[in-house]
C-alpha cells in the first residue's frame, strides 16, 4: 500500500520550505490551484466502510477510491458525479455501486490551495519522490488549521528514497502525520458527522416508562427533521425512505404509550403522523417502481424490455410529479405546525398521572413486545390458504410493529440479543413484504393502464408488454403466498420463543 506522510509546522512558511527543496535538488513544478473534495452519502455509507471517495480538481478533474487495503483507484471525470449512474462504467462504479446504493453522493468537506509539485529523479532518470507542498490552505472557504503543508506520497518500490525525504524534512523541523491533507484535524473536524438511521437510545438504570418513551420519540423527531429537507428536494430515493420509517416508528411507539402518555397528546400526534403516512405514501410506492425498474424487467425478453419504455416514462413522470405534490405538503402550515408543537411538546412535555407512567421502562418495553408476538402468532396462526391477501398485509404490519418496538427499545437489552430475534422477524417480514409488494405493483400497472389509455398511449406492443410484466408480478405474489405456510412454521417455533426470552431476560435492570 502507498504510504502518505503530511508535514506542516506553525512557524515555517511554504516558500522556505520549497527553496530548502530546491536546494537539496529536487525539481520545483509550476503552482496551480487545486480542489479536494470529500464525497459521501448523508448517512456516510463509504466512511463507515473505511472507504473514500475523493474529487479532485485542478488541470483536469478526477476521482480517487482509496480504503486501507487496496490500491488507489483513479477515473478522469467532467463533473461532479451525483449517482452511481454519473460514473463511468467499470470496476471503479460497480464498487461505488456496491456500497452507496441508490444514494445521492454530496460534498462533505472541500480543501482548496495552491499546489507546488515536488519531485526528485534518481541516476536512470525515473521520478523516484513526489511531493506537493500545498500554500494557502483552505478548509470549507475558510482559512483554519495549518496555512500550508507538506504531502509526501510514498512511490511503490521506492521505500527507500521516500525515508530519505521523510529525513529530510524532519531535518527542516517540520512536524510528520500520518495521512493526506484530508486526514489532518482541520479537515476532520470540518465534516459533519453523517447521519445515523438507528433508532435505538440508551436508557438510564430504573429510568421511567414516560421518561422512556418520551425520549425515543424525541429521537424519531430528530430523524424526521434530518431527512425533510432531501426528501423535499428530492434528493435521493433513500430521504423518503428514512423519513417514511421514522413516521412509522413514531406512530408504532405512540400506540404503545397506553397508560403512559396523556391519552390527548397521543391522539392529536397518531392522527398527524398517519396524515404524514398517508401523504408520503405515492411518492414512496413510485421511487420504488423506478428504481426498482430494472430488477423487475430482468427475467423479461429484450423485446418487453423495449416496449415498456413508455410505461417507465410515465411512471418516472407521476414520480417528478408525487414528489413535487409532496414537498408542498411538508412546506405547509399543516406540517410545520405539527412537527413545531410536537417538539415543543417533547421538550417541555405535560407531566403524566397514567398508570403505567411511572414503571421501569424496562418492565413497560417487555411487557409491550410480549404483548406484540402474542398479536403475531394469533393472526398468523388464524391465516388459512383461502384468506384473502388483506389478512396478509395485516400480519405484515403487526410483524412491523414488533421489529420497530424492538429497535426503539432496543437499547434497554443485550444488542446482540436484539439482533439475533430481528433476523427472525425480518425473515417472515420479507415474504410477507415480497407478497404485498407484488400486488401494490399490480395495482398500479393496472391503474397506468388505465391512465395511458385514456391519453391513448397504449399501442399494442406496449399493451402485451405491460400484460407480461403484470403476469411476472403475479406469480410473485403467488410464490410469496405458496412460501407463506412455512414461513411463519419457522417463525410459529420453539426457537422462536426462546430467543424472545433470551432477549427480554438480558434486560438491565
Amino acid at each position: 500500500m502507498r504510504r502518505t506522510t503530511t508535514f506542516t509546522h506553525p512557524e515555517r512558511n511554504a516558500v522556505e520550505i520549497v527553496a530548502a527543496l530546491r536546494s537539496a535538488g529536487f525539481e520545483i513544478g509550476a503552482a496551480e490551484h487545486v480542489g479536494r473534495t470529500v464525497l459521501d452519502t448523508f448517512d456516510r455509507r463509504l466512511a463507515k466502510r473505511h472507504v473514500r471517495l475523493e474529487l479532485r480538481t485542478g488541470r483536469a478533474a478526477e476521482l480517487v477510491l482509496t480504503d486501507a487495503v487496496s490500491p488507489a483507484a483513479h477515473v478522469v471525470v467532467e463533473d461532479t458525479p451525483r449517482f452511481v449512474a454519473d460514473l463511468p462504467p467499470g470496476p471503479f462504479r460497480s464498487r461505488v455501486a456496491s456500497i452507496i446504493e441508490v444514494r445521492a453522493l454530496l460534498p462533505f468537506v472541500t480543501l482548496t490551495a495552491a499546489r507546488t509539485p515536488v519531485t526528485r529523479r534518481n541516476r536512470t532518470g525515473k521520478t523516484d519522490v513526489e511531493l506537493s507542498v500545498y500554500d494557502q490552505l483552505r478548509v470549507g472557504g475558510r482559512a483554519t488549521g495549518p496555512a500550508w503543508a507538506v504531502e509526501l506520497d510514498e512511490l511503490p518500490g521506492y521505500e527507500k528514497p521516500a525515508r530519505q525525504a521523510r529525513r529530510l524534512l524532519d531535518g527542516l523541523g517540520l512536524n510528520a502525520s500520518e495521512g493526506d491533507l484530508l486526514d489532518l484535524p482541520a479537515a476532520r473536524s470540518a465534516a459533519p458527522a453523517g447521519y445515523d438511521s438507528s433508532p435505538t437510545v440508551a436508557f438510564a438504570p430504573g429510568e421511567t416508562a414516560f421518561d422512556g418513551f418520551r425520549r425515543v420519540l424525541a429521537h424519531l423527531a430528530t430523524s424526521v427533521q434530518a431527512n425533510w429537507q432531501g426528501t423535499v428536494d428530492d434528493v435521493d430515493p433513500e430521504f423518503l425512505h428514512d423519513f417514511r420509517v421514522a413516521v412509522r416508528r413514531t406512530r408504532a411507539v405512540l400506540a404503545q404509550a397506553k397508560r403512559v402518555l396523556p391519552d390527548d397528546v397521543r391522539a392529536r400526534y397518531r392522527d398527524g403522523f398517519a396524515w404524514l403516512g398517508e401523504i408520503t405514501g405515492p411518492a414512496r410506492d413510485l421511487d420504488v417502481y423506478v428504481t426498482e425498474w430494472p430488477t423487475y424487467v430482468a427475467p423479461l425478453g429484450e423485446e418487453t424490455r423495449t416496449g415498456l419504455a413508455p410505461l417507465l416514462e410515465y411512471l418516472s413522470s407521476r414520480r417528478v410529479a408525487a414528489h413535487g405534490q409532496l414537498s408542498e405538503e411538508l412546506q405547509s402550515p399543516r406540517y410545520l405546525e405539527l412537527l413545531d408543537t410536537w417538539q415543543r411538546w417533547l421538550t417541555e412535555p405535560s407531566p403524566s398521572a397514567l398508570a403505567d407512567a411511572a414503571l421501569p421502562m424496562v418492565d413497560v418495553a417487555s411487557r409491550r413486545i410480549r404483548r406484540a408476538q402474542r398479536t403475531i402468532i394469533e393472526a398468523g396462526r388464524a391465516i388459512q390458504p383461502a384468506s384473502p391477501p388483506t389478512q396478509l398485509h395485516e400480519l405484515r404490519k403487526d410483524a412491523k410493529r414488533l421489529r420497530y418496538l424492538i429497535e426503539c427499545f432496543g437499547g434497554l437489552y443485550q444488542a446482540r440479543r436484539r439482533r439475533d430475534f430481528v433476523k427472525v422477524v425480518k425473515a417472515l417480514q420479507d415474504n410477507l413484504g415480497d407478497h404485498q409488494d407484488a400486488g401494490v405493483q399490480v395495482d398500479r400497472l393496472r391503474a397506468a393502464s388505465e391512465d395511458l389509455h385514456e391519453h391513448g398511449a397504449d399501442g399494442p406492443a406496449l399493451f402485451l408488454a405491460m400484460g407480461e410484466l403484470t403476469s411476472h408480478f403475479e406469480q410473485r405474489r403467488e410464490a410469496a403466498r405458496a412460501e407463506f405456510a412455512e414461513r411463519f412454521a419457522a417463525y410459529d417455533s420453539k426457537d422462536t420463543t426462546r430467543r424472545l426470552r433470551v432477549l427480554l431476560d438480558s434486560a438491565a435492570r
